[in-house]
């Protein structure tokens, strides 16, 4: 039974607030005042990712069992986050019942506004997780001792429409840097990164600009003197996809790249590309399978001539790329298959495969 819930404030000129609160009176009710199913605590397994506080949502509902196999629970509860630029974030989380809850899943959905502090967020994903077990816990021991709060809040029209817009317009920005030295007595060595990204994500569109450098020095001491090999690599990539449909997306995709051990001393690619998705984007939380399509051209320049006698030129490619990203209750999957070939020799080519799995075998394990 599958029974999708959207929780958007914005969308509502009512807002409302609903919180299970659940209670303790002490031990648990005898199995004699219990139906033969109901006799037992509720079993969880939570499934999250490293920025969901998992202690505090152990600790704010302590009236079920939490297992470390989903072999051995009831409710396997998988949660997901998703950024939407500088507005805030989307939590997904999905209720999978096993057992005698078999077949009974949904998928409830928080949104978290940036101006959120961190305990506000945490709260407020543990009060929906509340929600999503009551119909669980309706059946388990804990039934007589639950309680559901309901409380309606109008909402002024006006204030809503007063509400503060985002400066940024979307945009989220993240500045990173390092590097590290190392020096002995016959050599020593200097790295340096640094980078920018700028990201637009709406539902309409997703919009990345991202330059980046890297400087690597060596140097030797030897009888002859010091001997320098110095690397330097850079670049900026970007794109801008929009979306067509549940399935289709479409974008441009534009890299400059220099590299002295790349023998690149200029390059530029502009790429068209065309995305069919076999589920819908927005089962991307939970499963993925694409097939995108890129064709371009390219100026290259080179720092030293190249075995095909060539210091600069143009080229014409196209690429297939097939992904797929799995998050399921068994464990996690993400590959990827690129195949790529230049037009005017169709020798001139490369295949890339990429994959990782985490597989779920026993509890522990």
């Amino acid at each position: 039974m599958n029974m999708p819930l959207f929780f958007r404030k914005t969308e509502l000129k009512t807002a409302i607030l609903i919180a299970v609160v659940i209670g303790f009176a002490g031990n648990a009710i005898s199995a004699q005042n219990q139906p033969a199913n109901n006799t037992r605590r509720l079993s969880v397994f939570l499934d999250v990712e490293k920025s969901i506080d998992a202690d505090f949502i152990r600790q704010e509902i302590p009236v079920v069992d939490y297992v470390r196999d989903k072999e051995l629970a009831d409710v396997h509860i998988i949660i997901s986050r998703h950024r939407v630029g500088a507005t805030g974030a989307t939590y997904s989380i999905s209720f999978i019942g096993y057992g005698r809850f078999k077949d009974r899943n949904y998928e409830l959905n928080c949104w978290a506004p940036a101006s959120n502090t961190s305990d506000m967020t945490r709260r407020e994903y543990t009060e929906m997780i509340k929600m999503g077990l009551a119909p669980y816990l309706a059946e388990s021991n804990a039934a007589r001792r639950t309680r559901i709060i309901y409380d309606a809040v109008l909402i002024d029209p006006a204030a809503e429409e007063d509400s503060p817009k985002d400066p940024w317009n979307a945009w989220v920005f993240e500045i990173y840097g390092g590097g590290n030295f190392s020096r002995e007595e016959t050599r020593n060595s200097l790295h340096i990164r640094y980078g920018l990204f700028a990201d637009r994500i709406t539902r309409e569109s997703r919009t990345r600009l991202r330059p980046y450098g890297n400087y690597n020095e060596r140097n030797y001491l030897t009888d002859d003197g010091t001997i320098t090999s110095t690397t330097v690599r850079g670049g900026f990539d970007s794109y801008h996809i929009i979306s067509l449909s549940d399935h289709w997306a479409a974008g441009v995709f534009g890299d400059i790249f220099i590299s002295t051990f790349d023998n690149m001393n200029f390059s530029a690619v502009l790429s068209p590309a065309l995305e069919y998705s076999l589920f819908p984007y927005d089962q991307a939380t939970r499963r993925s399978i694409t097939l995108a399509w890129r064709i371009g051209a390219g100026y290259y320049d080179y720092v030293e001539e190249t075995i095909f006698d060539k210091t600069r030129e143009v080229l014409f490619g196209q690429a297939l790329v097939a992904s797929a990203a799995f998050r399921q209750p068994w464990g996690d999957i993400r590959a990827a298959l690129v195949g790529f070939h230049h037009f005017h020799d169709i020798r001139s080519n490369r295949t890339e495969l990429s994959a990782n799995l985490n597989l779920r075998i026993v509890a522990g394990l």
